[in-house]
């Protein structure tokens, strides 16, 4: 009974559309005939060593809270979260490149004078890169790294946000990002 009902749900998405529905998680882009997937992972809740396994990329989950304070000021870092793409992208694929930005709808505050400068990634091979931090809904360039090209996307990643408090205004200050990062990891 159920294969029946996912076939004629099939068919009627078939039909409405006229092509079979392509999620835009599982897109496919063809460059010099080598396959350059996209799995896009909504980074969801985030309590300390709290591990998020990305199991379905179809599914949206949003990032309730990641926040950095501070009672000095200088750098401050997020309390990050993992997220193990080991579920969703085939052992031994390779990573083309990484972006990651703050969607324009969800809620950002920060003290006076404090300021979000970068997002900083992880991998499970070691290698360390910062992303600026950028609220937008049509990520660029800016938004994107190739310093993990060639190494594992299959491994457990680490996302932290860093800021910089300049002066202190009311003892403790710092930032607190609601809402939903997005994190798009392109492998072949």
């Amino acid at each position: 009974m159920k294969k029946l009902l996912y076939a004629g749900l099939t068919a009627a998405m078939v039909l409405s559309t006229g092509t079979p529905a392509i999620l835009a998680s599982e897109r496919a882009l063809t460059e010099n005939l080598t396959e350059i997937k996209t799995v896009e992972v909504p980074l969801v809740d985030v309590l300390e060593d709290y591990a998020t396994y990305a199991i379905n990329q179809s599914t949206t989950s949003t990032l309730a809270k990641d926040f950095a304070t501070s009672r000095s000021t200088g750098k401050i870092s997020s309390i990050g979260q993992n997220i193990d793409l080991s579920k969703v992208i085939p052992t031994g694929s390779k990573v083309v490149s990484v972006t990651i930005y703050c969607p324009t709808n969800v809620s950002v505050t920060q003290s006076l004078y404090t300021s979000i400068d970068n997002y900083r990634l992880t991998n499970g091979d070691g290698t360390t890169a910062t992303v600026k931090f950028q609220k937008t809904n049509t990520p660029t360039s800016t938004s994107k790294t190739t310093a993990f090209a060639g190494d594992n996307a299959s491994s457990l990643w680490f996302v932290q946000i860093e800021g910089t408090v300049l002066m202190q205004h009311t003892g403790m200050d710092g930032f607190t990002v609601f809402g939903g990062s997005k994190m798009i990891v392109e492998y072949n």
